[in-house]
């Protein structure tokens, strides 16, 4: 069996849900490595230009000198949710729900970002104590309608996930000889944050279909969101072993590595992947993204140019080769891509924050000034009006 079913899954089913999106006051800032706010600022910088392994690193220093920073616990969390690192990011929310004195913007990120991840019970916790304080902390209050629709809303999504999990369930039991069935299961577990009984369930599906490529798909993608690391590198090595000559499991490897910051190997397996099927623009996509990250521009450009003749529509490839230009100081020429980025998904809010800065640089106040405020109505649109700004 082929894993066409599950190409796009490889990437995406690391990150269930939504994330926060954080948005900018100002430009870049300048300051010390050891200076906590710039390091912040760093990692929201990374995270709205989709450099999620960078943005981690930043974070965690900032974290490590302010450990009690809800800004800092918030935004960190939410690129360990968005890599597939749900527990570590709970634990920083856990921690940020301890703290005394939040104040409701906050409070509201903290939920809608648990919500988004599938941590209804938390998120719930969360906008009670927002809820408490909504009077005193913001202009226009909240009415009670308001929150007791966003309560029903999560009782009704926990309650549609349960129900779908108990449907699973029963398939597993009724149908036992469909490896199907095991596998939505331990991806609809992971949906619902409920990671270790994913675990466990893709360890039974294992033991019993050990020969079904999608079985060892969610083996790994399970091992990935408990930590087991080691054991999801295994299983998406036997997924070579079981298809060698098919690109899809060079791809989910290489997401794998990409995920845990091994840029390398990453490259070396979106390389093959490439080889296996040069026909699929997201090898060539991936694979210049990987050599971007590694600092090699020129091979970078390449594929990211052969990604987009293989789909002319792609705007995440138009979008790092705004950035590949930008680094080499080629300013026109990532702007004409950047521009070219949002002509195509007007919706990409990267691209939106990149165009500000540019603008601002060259003196063009009025159009910096429309695409940050586009931008801050898109995450208005995803977050319902929470956002959480850079720090001063």
């Amino acid at each position: 069996m082929r894993l066409d079913a599950t190409r796009r899954l490889s990437w995406t089913a690391c990150a269930v849900g939504a994330w926060v999106v954080l948005v900018p006051a100002h430009a870049f800032l300048s300051g010390p490595a050891e200076d906590w706010k710039s390091l912040y600022n760093q990692g929201v910088t990374a995270i709205e230009s989709d450099d999620l392994g960078s943005a981690r690193l930043f974070l965690e220093r900032a974290n490590a000198l302010q450990p009690n920073n809800p800004r800092v616990l918030l935004a960190l969390a939410s690129v360990y949710f968005k890599t597939g690192k749900g527990p570590r990011g709970l634990q920083k929310v856990q921690t940020l729900l301890g703290l005394r004195g939040l104040d409701f913007r906050t409070l509201m990120a903290a939920g809608q970002l648990l919500m988004g991840y599938g941590y209804l019970a938390k998120a719930a916790e969360a906008f009670k104590l927002a809820q408490k304080i909504a009077p005193a902390t913001v202009e226009r209050k909240p009415s009670p309608v308001y929150f007791a629709k966003l309560f029903a809303d999560l009782l009704q999504e926990s309650k549609q996930n349960q129900e779908a999990v108990e449907h699973l369930q029963r398939l597993v039991t009724s149908e036992p000889n469909d490896p199907g069935h095991s596998f939505r299961l331990i991806l609809m577990l992971a949906r619902t944050a409920d990671f270790g009984r994913s675990y466990q369930e893709a360890q039974r599906a294992l033991e019993k279909f050990p020969t079904d490529p999608q079985i060892v798909l969610g083996y790994a993608l399970a091992c990935y969101f408990t930590q087991h690391t080691d054991a999801a590198e295994s299983a998406y090595l036997r997924l070579i072993q079981m298809e060698p000559e098919s690109d899809q499991p060079y791809f989910a490897l290489g997401n794998f590595y990409t995920d845990i910051g091994r840029f390398d190997e990453a490259a070396k397996d979106f390389g093959i992947a490439v080889s296996k099927d040069p026909r699929n623009y997201l090898n060539h996509y991936m694979h210049g993204v990987a050599l971007f990250r590694l600092n090699q521009p020129v091979k970078a450009t390449s594929e990211l140019r052969k990604a987009l003749e293989l789909n002319p529509s792609h705007a995440d490839s138009c979008f790092w080769l705004a950035r590949i230009a930008l680094r080499q100081g080629k300013t026109d020429e990532a702007r004409v891509e950047f521009e070219r980025t949002i002509k195509l998904e007007p919706k990409h809010i990267g691209a939106y924050y990149q165009l500000g800065l540019l603008y601002a640089r060259a003196g063009e106040v009025v159009k910096s000034e429309e695409m940050f405020r586009i931008q801050r109505k898109l995450n208005e649109d995803v977050h319902k009006g929470i956002i959480a700004e850079r720090m001063p």
